[in-house]
């Protein structure tokens, strides 16, 4: 039976899942496709202090660049993370010949071209699923279940550590601030989240997805990033009034001959399918010209989950059938839409006195912004006032709100929110 080696770069969290997850699954492995898969070398700085790489039989070491050249090797797998020097080991990789696998959505969100026109240049493999949503099967659908459909819209709940806090704001009524230590305690915010709830985490998988499922290049700068860090239990329970939910959208979405690209709390129809993906779960709902609406759930991280993806491309790579996929169509850029019109629902913390509703109202109609209804909390100073527009533009609403957050009467920041309805358009 043929064997397959590869190289670890990052034993980690995933690289120990990866390992074990091989050991246990060795002869189904071998069963369903036909080959065996052997680790030959694992790489990590600090090797010593892990046990799950202590009385391996592979070679350990703190050089990946020593594990990428060697001639032993057929399959190099990144799990190190972040843009340098990973960026220089998966790219010489590729130089030496062997096929990639990598978790690194930011890696690939502001260099896949170039590390795809390499494995292009030298017939590589590469496998990237669990760099966008952990076990969830997302980009080898788009290139072999989906080749042949022509995707309009994308949705995608695509960071479970939001997920999870906006889950406990919306059902028990917590403070964000409460809901994120909850977070943290089960393992599913890191103690510094800022990257995850400034919703850059989604913004990076989105760049990958779009990339894939419009052929055109899309990076991380392209996308329009709001995160979750302003949100309240108050913004959750008008939300529900509504018949609605607030979840961290990812959205994607041709307009015109370019395209919108979006990552924002947004509030959908309850009876959506979205709005039922709650906890740590991901989703990524697609609308397609031919096939119509699809969505896939699933866990989007953690130890198993991401090794699971992981291990498939591993698996894909080792076919003896398989052949090296394209995975971008074109290098050409994408035209990512600056403004966009939407619904907003409005939130404003301000004092009680009278005129305070007609000078909001006013700032909104100068930028003629129509309001659709309106809404005041009772109780002590301040109060908080929600507003639901018609459709408006970006551009306009944040003239207006840069105006109104100027004035005397409101206190702090305003939130304002966009109503998504995914199949509409």
């Amino acid at each position: 039976m043929k064997e397959v080696r590869i190289g670890i770069l990052g034993g980690g969290t995933v690289g120990g899942g990866l390992i074990d997850l091989i050991a246990q699954q060795r002869s189904v492995l071998e069963r369903r496709i036909g080959v065996q898969i052997r680790i030959v070398a694992v790489a990590d700085r600090s090797w010593q202090k892990k046990a799950h790489l202590q009385n391996q039989d592979f070679d350990v070491t703190d050089d990946p660049q020593g594990v990428i050249a060697r001639n032993d090797i057929d399959i190099i797998v990144e799990l190190v993370g972040g843009l340098e020097p990973a960026r220089q080991w998966v790219l010489s990789a590729l130089e030496s010949g062997k096929s990639v696998v990598t978790a690194n959505k930011a890696l690939l969100a502001n260099h896949g071209a170039e590390i795809f026109e390499l494995a292009r240049a030298k017939n590589c493999g590469i496998g990237f699923e669990a760099a966008v949503a952990g076990a969830l099967p997302v980009i080898r659908n788009m290139r072999r279940v989906w080749v042949g459909s022509d995707i309009h819209e994308m949705f995608g709940i695509l960071n479970g550590t939001c997920n999870f806090i906006i889950t406990r704001m919306q059902k028990e009524g917590m403070p964000y601030e409460e809901a994120l230590q909850i977070a943290q305690e089960k393992g599913f915010a890191e103690a510094d989240p800022t990257f995850d709830v400034s919703g850059r985490d989604a913004a990076q998988k989105l760049a990958i997805l779009s990339s894939l499922a419009f052929d055109h290049l899309v990076q991380e700068k392209d996308i329009k990033v709001e995160g979750i860090t302003e949100l309240s239990p108050l913004d959750h329970a008008m939300a529900l009034r509504m018949g609605r939910v607030i979840r961290l959208l990812a959205v994607a979405r041709k307009d015109g001959d370019g395209y919108l690209l979006r990552v924002h709390p947004a509030l959908i129809a309850q009876d959506h399918l979205l709005a039922s993906v709650e906890e740590e779960n991901n989703a990524l709902f697609t609308d397609d010209k031919y096939s119509g609406s699809t969505m896939i759930v699933g866990r989007g991280a953690g130890a198993f989950p991401t090794a699971s993806a992981v291990l498939g491309d591993i698996a894909a790579l080792a076919r003896p059938a398989s052949s090296p996929e394209v995975w971008l169509s074109s290098g050409k850029a994408v035209r990512a839409s600056e403004d966009a019109l939407y619904r907003f629902y409005l939130r404003f913390r301000t004092v009680d006195q009278a005129g305070v509703l007609a000078s909001i109202a006013h700032e909104l109609a100068v930028q003629e912004i129509s309001i659709a209804s309106m809404h005041q909390e009772e109780g002590p100073e301040p109060v908080d006032v929600v507003i639901l527009t018609h459709d408006a533009r970006e551009s306009q609403l944040e003239k207006a709100l840069t105006r109104i957050n100027s004035l005397d009467i409101v206190h702090g920041p305003s939130v304002a929110l966009r109503l998504e309805e995914p199949g509409r358009h």
